[in-house]
């Protein structure tokens, strides 16, 4: 058995379940999802809190410890009992962390039964090797909302480029707020140079200051949130529908790009995934992407 650690929004959750999954596959072994860091409620009210988000995917769900429990047990917000149940998730495994950012080769070369792995694992090498049954995981459980389907028909007919803008969580976070306008206008620009008559389908978590903000000489779609379906799932899928891709430092736009079936995508993500020179992000984005 290899068990995984989740944390962070859909996009981490999606790198840690493939990892794993790779893992379990190099072993021959199931895979489970341990929730006790994912479902803990006692940090205090100005972190932002996760909930389980692979639910709209053909993922298989198995976890080491029921979330129904997790989240009776978290109801008493308390750090000390937040800690003892990780150490409780952890009891009989080996418990393997992940050293640093960029891929760590010994962790990919030495898979380890029963082992509890807690990373991020960002990175398309740690799953590449079993990249075909990613795909079929992350297949999504439904269809395009009926009432997005004129808007993906719109996509599909158009050399659309998915612009995808991160602000809530990040505008105020020295470390993640590492994108601005001039990088959605450079991106644009270099873009619409390279792609015939482009058609701009802007996604944000902050439509309303992409309006504002975002004035691009091309024909432009602001996506509106009557779109994003369960889990933003729907956006996701209309994303991913796009032809070429400018994305932030965002885990969830990341995916969106590598489940894209266009075979001659273009993509523009940003230099600097973090401000803090320390994380070696090297691994993260694939060769083939343009960085700004």
């Amino acid at each position: 058995m290899v068990y995984i650690r989740l944390k962070g929004g859909m996009g981490n959750q999606m790198f840690q379940y493939a990892f794993g999954q790779r893992m379990a596959t190099e072993l021959g072994v199931d895979l489970r999802m341990d929730l006790s860091q994912l479902l803990d409620r006692s940090r205090g009210k100005d972190f932002v809190y996760r909930n389980y988000d692979l639910t709209i995917f053909e993922v298989d769900h198995q976890f080491s410890i029921s979330p129904t429990l997790l989240k009776t047990i978290y109801k008493v917000k308390s750090s000390t009992l937040s800690r003892n149940m990780k150490k409780w998730a952890a009891t009989g495994k080996h418990f393997v962390k992940e050293p640093h950012f960029h891929v760590s080769e010994k962790i990919l070369k030495n898979p380890i039964d029963n082992a509890l792995y807690d990373g991020w694992w960002q990175s398309e090498s740690y799953f590449e090797s079993v990249a075909e049954e990613v795909r079929k995981r992350f297949k999504f459980r439904t269809p395009v909302l009926e009432k997005s389907q004129s808007l993906l028909a719109k996509i599909s007919n158009a050399n659309a480029i998915c612009l995808n803008v991160r602000r809530t969580d990040f505008v105020n976070n020295s470390n993640l707020n590492s994108t601005n306008k001039n990088y959605f206008h450079d991106a644009a620009d270099h873009l619409a140079e390279r792609v015939a008559s482009p058609h701009f389908f802007v996604f944000s978590d902050d439509v309303k200051w992409c309006a504002e903000n975002l004035k691009l000489p091309f024909p432009t779609t602001f996506v509106e949130h009557d779109h994003k379906g369960e889990k933003f799932g729907n956006y996701m899928q209309l994303m991913r529908a796009c032809k070429h891709f400018i994305i932030p430092n965002s885990s969830f736009a990341w995916w969106a790009v590598w489940l894209a079936d266009y075979d001659k995508k273009l993509v523009v993500a940003p230099k600097n995934w973090f401000n803090d020179a320390q994380y070696d992000t090297s691994d993260l984005i694939p060769k083939t992407w343009i960085r700004l």
